[in-house]
């Protein structure tokens, strides 16, 4: 849906077989490539009355173009543009160069079919491997879509084979997804763990919590460890770390959501479900915390003014600054796997 002028708006019923990706911009250009659009009374007589309609050419000829009447190039700018580029050539491949003048439609053809692994790396995406990475590059004007301003970050899993009651999961990220990790929160929960469900008093505003908050946690662990001269030794283990306790999350889900399919009592579904799931999350919230007094740790025990290496037998100071070896995580990632979660 898009909603134009405060007024004016289309929404549009994305296609099974396509996908879809824009960073925070207009991209629908004609309702007739939808099926099914929902349409505001005025949406095409409000331009023409007005003399700013566009229209297409070609097969298009004489139809209003929506991002080319109630946008235009001159509204577009990096800051948005940049997401949409990075995550068409992430799906589809094909831009490899950004040019702001390039424009991308609303709904693609991916060169393979998009799991879930594929939407969460797109969430954590910091242009990595371009010339606009600012963990790479240290460039400070970037907007990526991986951001560590980001108070959560939410996708929607459909299973269109399960019954309703049950068929739809929330991986949900506490805080900046970067250095974080998506924990499962299913329709058919009757709660969530208390740590997630907990909400901050007011007049506790400006208190950093990281023990009784997870937001708190994952955003301390994400501000140590996404700065450039960090990331490498202390972001890409903890991210590593995530990346697997992740994938077994996701299994884990998927199997406990399929093995309920024989259950035809929801009460009984809702109680393996919402078990796995407050457990998911209290321990990828315990598993913060222990990220982050480790990181802590390992940042103050390496701290020294004297960036330079020395001599180990005449304590001489060399020119090469000192390697600091990446930080060892200890923590087990299979614990978030189900047969874990069956033993208790």
């Amino acid at each position: 849906m898009e909603m134009y002028s405060g007024h004016q708006y289309a929404a549009v019923k994305l296609p099974a077989d396509k996908v879809s990706a824009f960073g925070n911009e207009f991209s629908l250009e004609y309702v007739s490539d939808d099926a099914d659009s929902v349409l505001s009374r005025d949406l095409t007589s409000l331009p023409e009355q007005a003399g700013f309609a566009q229209r297409g050419a070609g097969d298009k000829a004489g139809e209003l173009n929506l991002r080319a009447t109630y946008a235009g190039p001159e509204t577009r700018t990096d800051y948005s543009h940049m997401r949409t580029w990075i995550a068409h050539q992430l799906l589809a491949g094909g831009y490899d160069a950004y040019r702001i003048d390039d424009e991308y439609p609303l709904c693609f053809d991916p060169k393979r079919r998009v799991s879930l692994k594929d939407v969460t790396d797109i969430m954590r995406n910091r242009f990595e491997g371009t010339g606009y990475a600012p963990d790479e590059t240290g460039r400070t004007n970037m907007r990526v879509i991986g951001t560590d301003t980001a108070l959560s970050v939410h996708i929607a899993q459909i299973y269109p084979d399960l019954p309703a009651s049950r068929s739809c999961v929330t991986w949900e990220s506490s805080g900046p997804a970067i250095y974080g990790v998506f924990v499962p929160v299913s329709n058919a929960a009757t709660s969530v763990s208390a740590a997630y469900s907990a909400n901050q008093p007011a007049g506790a505003k400006g208190t950093f919590d990281a023990q009784r908050y997870p937001y708190y946690a994952f955003k301390a662990l994400c501000t140590l460890c996404v700065e450039p001269s960090t990331c490498a030794t202390y972001g890409r283990p903890v991210r590593d770390y995530w990346s697997k306790a992740e994938g077994n999350l996701v299994a884990s889900m998927d199997e406990l959501l399929r093995a309920t399919r024989s259950l035809k009592s929801d009460f009984l579904a809702n109680i393996a479900i919402t078990a796995y799931c407050n457990r998911a999350q209290d321990r990828a919230f315990a598993d913060a915390k222990a990220l982050l007094n480790d990181v802590t740790y390992y940042i103050s025990s390496n701290s020294n003014t004297l960036k330079n290496g020395r001599n180990p037998e005449t304590g001489e100071v060399l020119d090469e600054r000192r390697a600091i070896p990446p930080l060892e995580v200890t923590l087990d990632p299979s614990a978030y796997a189900l047969n874990v979660s069956r033993k208790g």
